[in-house]
């Protein structure tokens, strides 16, 4: 159970400290150029977030439970979010402004669900530059994090991009946890199959998960010793057929 703060939880404090459309009453306060400089950039949302020598906010593990219907982002209202998890595998542009420029608004209106996953933001293959994919792994943990901060249920979400990515794609990941990727490319070609199975080897290698979510079809992955629980995508349950 989780350690109250006075009479009320983490969550319960999240609302208060808010008004109904999500504004925070201690930003309020702030002198108003000093107000639209950290509100932009976030820096308003780092209390209680650790960061990493680099700087990427560090998340906590999550060793609880993974028996819970998904539910994507684009579908949130529709359901009640008990015993459920909101998930960010598709199409990380409909989310992307919410979860960053919108995060305390967005976040106050989806505290009714149980679990969370941690936004799947795009890495790319083919940038001649990894500052985006950089950027992303930020914006990612940083958003686990400030949820982990305010008493939400977070299962953190582990996505690379080419060879390069692996310098810094796994910073900011929990060892020891139930950590979650994305299996729906993987079977674009070989190549891509071919660092999707070596990103779950470093994955284990480098910290350890309890177990690793994938969202997408079962797949064969060569050379891996830690337990894989595979999710049906949202396209597959719900126009029932299998990606082959």
């Amino acid at each position: 159970m989780e350690k109250k703060d006075f009479i009320f939880d983490r969550k319960e404090l999240f609302r208060m400290e808010h008004t109904p459309k999500g504004k925070s009453y201690r930003t309020a306060l702030m002198p108003e150029r000093t107000k639209r400089k950290v509100i932009y950039n976030n820096m308003n949302l780092m209390d209680g977030i650790t960061f990493t020598p680099s700087g990427i906010p560090q998340m906590a593990a999550y060793t609880g439970t993974t028996d819970f219907e998904l539910v994507p982002y684009s579908e949130w209202r529709k359901h009640d979010g008990h015993n459920q998890a909101l998930m960010f595998f598709l199409d990380d542009y409909r989310f992307r402004e919410a979860l960053w420029l919108k995060l305390e608004q967005t976040t106050l209106k989806i505290l009714h669900y149980d679990y969370f996953f941690t936004p799947d933001f795009s890495l790319w293959r083919d940038l001649p530059t990894e500052f985006y994919n950089r950027q992303n792994i930020f914006y990612t943990r940083f958003v686990g994090a400030y949820w982990q901060v305010n008493g939400l249920q977070v299962i953190p979400t582990y996505s690379f991009g080419s060879l390069p990515s692996f310098a810094y794609c796994l910073e900011g990941l929990p060892s020891h946890s139930v950590t979650a990727v994305c299996g729906l490319s993987n079977r674009k070609d070989t190549a891509a199959y071919n660092i999707w199975c070596y990103g779950l080897r470093r994955l284990e290698e480098e910290k350890c998960p309890t177990l690793i979510l994938v969202y997408g079809p079962e797949i064969d992955i060569p050379g891996l010793h830690t337990p894989v629980k595979f999710i049906k995508d949202f396209i597959s349950k719900r126009f029932r057929y299998e990606n082959n």
